[in-house]
């Protein structure tokens, strides 16, 4: 089995990265490789080993048992808990400042509890859901067909056939549990074979062949709220993966994916755009149509425009969510002589032969 990488060097954060930081990174790495966006080969490989590095470092007691024990704090079939220094600096540690048995004992035992509690609720799965630029500013209410696990209406969630079909595991007689001892301390992990149940199965349910559950389609209506940022999440409790005992199946992240405009560009609330303009409709101060996502707006021109810098358009940007404020919108202006013929010309001559360029004259002393 090829060694697995660490979770902190898959997300490219430090170990002392905040909750935060871990969030981020987590974000952009999922959009980054998620198989509806990426058709590289590896792509699908790198999204779980992605997913699972944040499932683990976004929840602090797993992160905190990650930092202890590495990888084998999770690995049902592993008997180590870090290496064998870990555990006897631990242990003469705990000398040292007050040792308590039951602490001690109820770090090692305490994995088969642990084991048995994360069993209790399924995985969460994820979803990106492509919207456009419009629907992103303005909301919209989408349907899409999702999968729901439902406990199977034959068996009852039991897997087997019959209750007959249940029977107690051979190889744990029934407890779910195996004793192992590492060195001078005997541990106990769940059973392999029952996966800590207990109970196999001797028939399998011809419904759900066993899984428990039955995998149906759903309609499920999905709000977009004005303002949606790319990469946001939604929760929709119980459309997760179904629990190995089917305590409750766990939940379906909906992560929004926003295709760019191809007008505005975006910087966090604001928007910008880039619009050509006639020299002439400045000279002749016209009053002007600008475009803004929110349908056209008239601006006047003047002579004090200052055609270095854009034109400023307050409260027609992005909207914030939950809020009636929006960003601005700025235009930058793309300015162009008009095509003149030689009469035209003629004619322009004449005006500005007695006009002196003042403001390049005043520049010019300075060198």
């Amino acid at each position: 089995m090829a060694k697995k990488r660490d979770y902190y060097e898959i997300l490219g954060i430090d170990k002392s990265a905040s909750e935060k930081e871990i969030k981020s990174a987590y974000r952009k790495l999922a959009m980054r490789y998620h198989p509806d966006k990426n058709s590289s080969p590896d792509a699908e490989e790198k999204f779980k080993e992605i997913s699972e590095a944040y499932e683990i470092l976004s929840d602090q007691n797993k992160r905190s048992k990650y930092d202890k024990f590495g990888h084998s704090a999770f690995d049902p079939n592993s008997y180590s808990f870090g290496n064998s220094e870990d555990i006897f600096s631990s242990f003469f540690e705990s000398f040292g400042s007050g040792f308590s048995g039951a602490d001690f004992f109820g770090d090692i035992f305490g994995s088969f509890n642990n084991y048995e509690a994360e069993n209790k609720r399924g995985l969460d799965l994820q979803l990106v859901l492509n919207i456009n630029f419009e629907d992103a500013i303005f909301g919209k209410e989408v349907e899409i067909n999702l999968d729901k696990y439902d406990i199977c209406d034959f068996c009852n969630g039991s897997g087997a056939e019959s209750k007959n079909d249940i029977v107690s595991c051979m190889d744990c007689n029934g407890s779910g549990k195996v004793h192992q001892r590492i060195s001078i301390f005997s541990t106990i992990k769940p059973c392999k074979t029952c996966n800590g149940l207990g109970k196999t199965i001797h028939k399998k349910c011809h419904k759900c062949n066993g899984k428990k559950s039955i995998k149906n389609n759903v309609k499920q209506r999905i709000s977009i709220i004005p303002g949606v940022q790319d990469g946001d999440t939604i929760k929709i409790n119980g459309l997760g993966k179904p629990s190995l005992n089917w305590h409750m199946p766990g939940d379906l992240y909906i992560v929004f994916s926003i295709t760019p405009s191809k007008l505005f560009k975006k910087n966090n609330n604001d928007l910008f755009i880039t619009m050509p303009l006639s020299l002439k409709s400045i000279l002749l101060e016209e009053k002007i149509l600008i475009p803004t996502p929110y349908g056209k707006t008239e601006f006047k021109l003047n002579h004090d425009l200052k055609l270095n810098e854009p034109i400023k358009i307050k409260n027609a940007g992005y909207p914030y969510k939950n809020s009636n404020h929006k960003g601005d919108l700025y235009i930058n202006l793309d300015i162009y002589i008009p095509k003149l013929s030689k009469e035209e010309n003629k004619q322009i001559n004449e005006l500005f032969k007695d006009k002196q360029d003042a403001k390049r004259e005043e520049w010019l002393k300075k060198f």
